[in-house]
């Protein structure tokens, strides 16, 4: 039976691919600390059909937030510059000061513990 798969591989094992990279650690912000002074600086990569998407849309609405957006279905260039700050296309996507933050209802929870302060530094 060995020779068999030794013949099937050309007398040779087959050669390895290299092993992607470690996924990034998921880690939402902190929201237990006092909210620093200012404004975050946020933006929010998403798509509009993403039910995940919706939901975070559905917070912002509610919170009556106004946050930047970026559309990754609909502006060119939004899926891969994505791609290159986080490694992935996963949205919906807030970075928040820099720092992504993926999962819907992480991003609801922090924008909902921060609202008071995204809300005083909008424009009007």
């Amino acid at each position: 039976m060995l020779r068999f798969f030794k013949r099937l591989l050309g007398g040779r094992s087959a050669a390895r691919r290299p092993s992607p990279p470690p996924p990034r650690p998921h880690r939402p912000p902190n929201t237990d600390t006092p909210p620093a002074t200012g404004a975050p600086d946020l933006l929010l990569y998403k798509f509009d059909s993403c039910p995940f998407c919706r939901r975070v849309a559905r917070v912002i609405d509610d919170l009556d937030l106004d946050i930047a957006t970026r559309d990754t279905r609909k502006e060119d260039g939004a899926r891969a510059e994505l791609r290159q700050r986080t490694g992935r296309t996963q949205v919906p996507c807030l970075f928040i000061d820099g720092e992504p933050l993926f999962e819907s209802a992480d991003i609801a929870d922090w924008l909902r513990a921060n609202a008071d302060r995204i809300r005083a530094t909008s424009p009007p």
